[in-house]
C-alpha cells in the first residue's frame, strides 16, 4: 500500500508543478440573471491638446443590451463637417470615470473607480498607455486603406452632447465632402456597460476595434507570474474560446459571437455587436522600439454592408455577479475545478461578511472542508494504523517470495496473499490515498479563484500579508507548512519500510518549493489543513495507545 500512496504522491505532485506552470495558458472556462442595480451618470468637458488613437475590428450579431443603442443617421456628405480644436468629453458615473477625445471619436482614458494599482493609490485604467503618435485606441476604425484609416482616426470630430429619458449621449460628427462617420455613445444606469453606434457613409467595408491590449500594469503585477494579460476572448453561440496573446495568430475569425474583447486575470473590455458582421482578433505590434515592442491582439466587429456597427460595450471587472447579470459569467475561467472554485467563492464572500477579513474566511472554509472529509480522513488514518500492526506478516509473505522476484506467477501469488491477509484484517490498501486524491480538486479550485477572482485581488490577511492572491514576499507561510509537513509526516503510522520512510520525510521539501510561488491564500489553506490534520494524528495517536483493543475494532 505504502508504494502505491508514494505513487499517488509523486503523480500528485507532478500535475501541481505542471499545473503551476501551465495554468496560466490553458484555460478558457453562468446563467443570465436580470442585470444589477444602476449607477448615476455625470458628465464635464474640457480641452486640451492631446493625441489620441483608435483601430478597428470586427464581430458578429447577436447579445443585445438591456437598453437599444441609439439609431444614427448619416451625416451629409455634402458638406464638410469637422472641429477646431480637440475637445476631451468625461462621463463620470459611480464605478468609472471615462474620457473620450473628439480626434478620432474614441475613448482615451477608463478609470475604474473601486480598483487601484497594487502599491499605489492610482485607479485601474483599461486604456493601455501607448506611445506618442499612435492613434488606435479604443473605438478607432481600421479599413483596408490605411491613409483613409489615418484620416478618419485623426480628424477632429464635432461634438454634440444631450440627455435623453436619463442617459448621457455624446455624439461624434465628420465628413470630408465625399465620406462622413457618425458615433454615438449612449450612458445609461448599468455599471461599466454603454452604449455605441458607428455609421459610415458611403458604406466601405471596416473593422471598430478595442484594444491593442488591456491596461498597464503596475510594477507589482508586471513581476508576477500570476498575471496573464493581453489574451482575447471570443463567445460564439455559447462555445467561448480564449486566444492566447503569445500564440494568436495574425487573424482570427468568429462568424456570429456574442461579444469579443481582451482580458486579463481581472479586467476585460468587450464589444457585444446588435448590428455587425464577423468578429476579429488581429495581433499588432504594440511598440516599436525593438526593446519594448510586443504582440498584441485587439478586438474588434467588422461592419454590416450597410457601413454601420451597433451594439453595447463592457469596460470593467471580472466580479462574478456582475458578469452573470450580463450573461458573460464564462468568461470567469476557473478551469477545469470551476465548479468548485465558484462554490469556494461563494462560500469564502458568506463568511467574510462576518470575519471582515479574507485571510480569516479562507481558515473558516479550510476548517468547514476538513469536518466534511472527516470520515475519509478517519479511515485513512485508522488504515494505515492497521497496516503499520500487520507489518510483520507482509514481511514474512515477502520473505517467502524473496528468491522469486523474477518470476510473474510468485509475483502474483504474493500479491494475492497479500491481498488476503487485508481482506481478513479488514484493510483497504487504498485507503490512504483518497484523502489526498480529494485534495487535488479543492488544491486547483482554490489556486484558480486566488489566481482569477477579483474578489480576492489585494485582499489582505494580517502582518506582512497583504495579498492573498500573491505569493509571500517572506516565505514565512510556505515555510511554515513545510514545517508542519514535516511533524505530520513525523507523526503518521509507519508501515515499516525504512527507505520510503525517508522518501516521505523528502515530500515536504518538495510541497515547500512548489508552493513557495503559490498565491499565499492557497499556502495558508494548505497550511491550516496540516495543522488540523496534526491535531486529529495527535489525539487519534493518544487514544490507540490508551485503547490498543480499538484498533482492531476500527
Amino acid at each position: 500500500m505504502e508504494k502505491r500512496i508514494f505513487l499517488a504522491i509523486l503523480i500528485s505532485i507532478g500535475l501541481l508543478w505542471g499545473w503551476a506552470a501551465i495554468a496560466p495558458q490553458l484555460f478558457p472556462e453562468l446563467a443570465k440573471k436580470d442585470e444589477p442595480a444602476a449607477t448615476s451618470t455625470t458628465g464635464s468637458t474640457a480641452t486640451a491638446t492631446t493625441t489620441p488613437a483608435p483601430s478597428g475590428n470586427s464581430t458578429a450579431t447577436t447579445s443585445a443590451s438591456a437598453a437599444a443603442a441609439p439609431t444614427v443617421a448619416a451625416a451629409a456628405t455634402t458638406e464638410p463637417v469637422t472641429a477646431s480644436a480637440v475637445q476631451l468629453s468625461t462621463v463620470e458615473t459611480e464605478n468609472y470615470k471615462a474620457v473620450f477625445s473628439n480626434r478620432g471619436a474614441q475613448l482615451v482614458s477608463f478609470e475604474l473607480k473601486g480598483y487601484a494599482q497594487k502599491g499605489s493609490d492610482e485607479r485601474i485604467d483599461l486604456v493601455k498607455a501607448r506611445e506618442a503618435g499612435r492613434n488606435d485606441f479604443p473605438f478607432s476604425i481600421v479599413t483596408g486603406d490605411a491613409a483613409l484609416s489615418r484620416q478618419l482616426n485623426s480628424a477632429l470630430y464635432a461634438v454634440t452632447e444631450r440627455t435623453e429619458k436619463g442617459a448621457r449621449i455624446i455624439e461624434y460628427r465628420f465628413a470630408d465632402g465625399s465620406r462622413s462617420v457618425v458615433k454615438t455613445f449612449r450612458f445609461a444606469d448599468r455599471p461599466y456597460l454603454f452604449d455605441f453606434s458607428v455609421q459610415v457613409s458611403p458604406a466601405t467595408p471596416y473593422r471598430l476595434q478595442v484594444g491593442p491590449g488591456i491596461r498597464t500594469l503596475g510594477p507589482e503585477e508586471a513581476d508576477s507570474q500570476v498575471i496573464i494579460t493581453g489574451n482575447g476572448i471570443a463567445s460564439v453561440d455559447g462555445d467561448f474560446e480564449v486566444v492566447a496573446r503569445q500564440k494568436a495568430s495574425n487573424l482570427e475569425v468568429f462568424p456570429g459571437a456574442q461579444y469579443v474583447g481582451i482580458e486579463d486575470n481581472y479586467f476585460m473590455t468587450v464589444l457585444r455587436p446588435t448590428r455587425g458582421a464577423e468578429a476579429v482578433l488581429q495581433k499588432v505590434a504594440f511598440f516599436s522600439d525593438a526593446k519594448t515592442r510586443r504582440d498584441d491582439l485587439y478586438a474588434a466587429v467588422n461592419a454590416t454592408t450597410a457601413g454601420d456597427v451597433v451594439g453595447d460595450a463592457f469596460f470593467g471587472p471580472k466580479e462574478t455577479k456582475i458578469l452573470d447579470a450580463y450573461g458573460m459569467g464564462e468568461a470567469l475561467q476557473f478551469g477545469w475545478f470551476g465548479v468548485i472554485a465558484r462554490l469556494f467563492l461563494t462560500a469564502l464572500t458568506w463568511i467574510n461578511q462576518y470575519t471582515l477579513n479574507w485571510g480569516f474566511a479562507i481558515i473558516v472554509l479550510t476548517i468547514l472542508i476538513k469536518i466534511v472529509l472527516y470520515p475519509l480522513q478517519h479511515k485513512s488514518i485508522v488504515s494505515m494504523k492497521k497496516m503499520q500492526k500487520v507489518q510483520p506478516k507482509v514481511e514474512a509473505i515477502k520473505a517467502r517470495y524473496k528468491k522469486s522476484k523474477t518470476d510473474p506467477d510468485q509475483r502474483q501469488k504474493m500479491n494475492m496473499e497479500m491481498m488476503q491477509l487485508y481482506q481478513k484484517e479488514g484493510i483497504n490498501p487504498m485507503a490512504g490515498c483518497l484523502p489526498l486524491i480529494l485534495q487535488l480538486p479543492i488544491l486547483w479550485g482554490f489556486y484558480n479563484l486566488l489566481s482569477r477572482a477579483i474578489e480576492l485581488r489585494g485582499a489582505d490577511f494580517i502582518l506582512w500579508i497583504n495579498d492573498l492572491s500573491e505569493k509571500d514576499p517572506t516565505y514565512v507561510l510556505p515555510i511554515l507548512m513545510t514545517a508542519t509537513m514535516f511533524i505530520q509526516t513525523y507523526i503518521t503510522p509507519s508501515t515499516g519500510d525504512p527507505m520510503q520512510r525517508k522518501i516521505f520525510l523528502i515530500m515536504p521539501i518538495v510541497f515547500g518549493f512548489m508552493f513557495k510561488d503559490f498565491p499565499s491564500g492557497l499556502v495558508l489553506y494548505w497550511l491550516v489543513q496540516n495543522v488540523l490534520t496534526i491535531a486529529q494524528q495527535m489525539i487519534m495517536n493518544k487514544w490507540w495507545k490508551e485503547h490498543p483493543e480499538e484498533v482492531a475494532k476500527a
